[in-house]
């Protein structure tokens, strides 16, 4: 009931809050897409398999690193607000995308490439006609990774002025209101659910 009625006394807040995040949420995970899937491709040309596997490495190596750690060092070098929060959701969010981008295009098997190179498909071709699509369900699982453990993570950017539901979060802490607490919990529980069936189901498409 307490949940409730401080809902209902904060309406406004409480979405304004719920707009932010998302907002952190959808321009770092786009972002992140693009940078991720950009680099894998790079990596991956031929003849730069072991720079790829050099990189799966590290980028596995990084995904060990607490989200906090990230937002610190952002807020050491670029200060407070909501472009540092995002630069910081990216760096974190790039990892999954990157190393499962680069994992799914050099997994494509060697004959299925030299298939098409013997049908005269160009080097462009072969990515985007072959590879690509081959690699694709293994992509979209980690952009879907990357898209849930962004929604959480976004949460700490409050620390550095980013607003969202960590707001509320933190509000509740400093207050020892736990129904502010449970509420932006809940909400982020939520907002990380929906995300993740809507990945499931274009995955499965």
């Amino acid at each position: 009931m307490l949940v409730i009625d401080y809902f209902k006394n904060n309406t406004a807040m409480v979405w304004t809050a719920l707009g932010q995040h998302f907002m952190l949420f959808a321009s770092s995970t786009l972002i992140a897409i693009v940078i991720g899937i950009s680099l894998s491709i790079l990596i991956t040309d031929e003849g730069k398999e072991k720079i790829a596997r050099v990189i799966l490495s590290i980028s596995g190596a990084a995904q060990s690193v607490p989200s906090i750690a990230i937002i610190a060092l952002t807020f050491i070098f670029v200060g407070i607000g909501v472009t540092p929060a995002v630069i910081a959701l990216v760096i974190y969010s790039i990892v999954p995308i990157l190393f499962n981008a680069t994992s799914g295009l050099i997994s494509v098997d060697p004959k299925t490439i030299e298939a098409g190179k013997g049908m005269g498909l160009t080097k462009g071709q072969i990515l985007w006609k072959i590879k690509f699509p081959l690699a694709l369900p293994v992509i979209v699982a980690g952009i879907r990774s990357a898209a849930t453990i962004n929604i959480g993570t976004a949460t700490i950017a409050s620390v550095i002025g980013g607003g969202g539901l960590g707001d509320l979060i933190f509000i509740g802490l400093r207050l020892n209101r736990s129904e502010i607490l449970f509420l932006g919990s809940l909400i982020t529980a939520l907002l990380a659910i929906i995300i993740d069936l809507m990945f499931s189901l274009v995955k499965k498409a």
